[in-house]
């Protein structure tokens, strides 16, 4: 095989994958998000309190007090991040709230109203779309908590989209936020500032919450997937390793042959 005929085996495959169509995110389609743990004097060093903390209870059915507290606070950037706001949260399960059944939360979610944005607050050297907080406060979010969701995930929808923060994981047998315990505070990016109306958050739990939190959101923005490495580029670069491979594999007979 000449040189000539390599090529064409090589660029024939490129072709191929690049014209392959490249499934895009269905506008309904979840997405989890990964969440690196961010310092919190890293956080603070780039961001500052761009309004107050919002403490906001909820109650479930059969309760007699209240289940917990959701705390959310926009904070806006400095420097090379101006001109995007972090929006932080943190929920709590108390101790007890007078009801029969066990206290416990499974997960929250709520509206975002705006595509969170990639960004590289720990130096990774790659995008994130989200962070966890988990040593430190950062500006008065004060519950203080440690626990982590188990993952968190973005729907994007028509006109709004909806952020969730699951605690709970079956198959890693991680239990929920339990009663007394406070989660870590999550963080979501965004150039959309906050908006006056803050949306409802929905709490999952031992039952349905009779008292609805509210927490910060963006104003309304762009509303889209997250975007993915392109399938398309994965299989390009696999065709050029490939056709890599072959070429040493018939440099390799050659010389065995003479």
């Amino acid at each position: 095989m000449n040189k000539f005929t390599l090529a064409l085996v090589l660029g024939t495959g490129l072709t191929a994958s690049l014209a392959s169509p490249v499934p895009q995110a269905r506008a309904s389609s979840i997405q989890t998000i990964s969440t690196p743990t961010l310092s919190a004097s890293t956080f603070n060093q780039d961001f500052t309190p761009f309004n107050a903390a919002v403490l906001s209870p909820f109650r479930f059915a059969g309760a007699t007090s209240d289940s917990g507290l959701i705390e959310s606070q926009v904070f806006q950037g400095q420097g090379k991040y101006a001109g995007t706001y972090a929006y932080a949260y943190q929920v709590q399960a108390n101790p007890s709230d007078g009801s029969s059944q066990p206290l416990h939360v499974d997960s929250t979610s709520f509206l975002f109203n705006a595509t969170p944005i990639g960004s590289d607050l720990t130096g990774a050297g790659k995008s994130s779309y989200g962070y966890v907080i988990t040593n430190g406060q950062v500006g008065g979010l004060n519950l203080a908590g440690s626990q982590a969701p188990t993952n968190l995930s973005w729907q994007p929808d028509q006109t709004t989209g909806v952020i969730r923060a699951q605690y709970v994981d079956a198959a890693g047998q991680l239990p929920p936020l339990s009663a007394g315990s406070t989660s870590a505070t999550f963080v979501l990016l965004s150039t959309q500032m906050p908006s006056n109306v803050k949306p409802s958050v929905n709490v999952g739990g031992a039952a349905a919450t009779t008292t609805v939190p509210v927490a910060y959101s963006t104003t309304a923005g762009t509303i889209e997937p997250i975007p993915v490495p392109e399938p398309a580029t994965f299989i390009a670069w696999a065709g050029m390793i490939g056709g890599a491979a072959m070429v040493r594999r018939i440099r390799r007979s050659r010389r065995t042959a003479v």
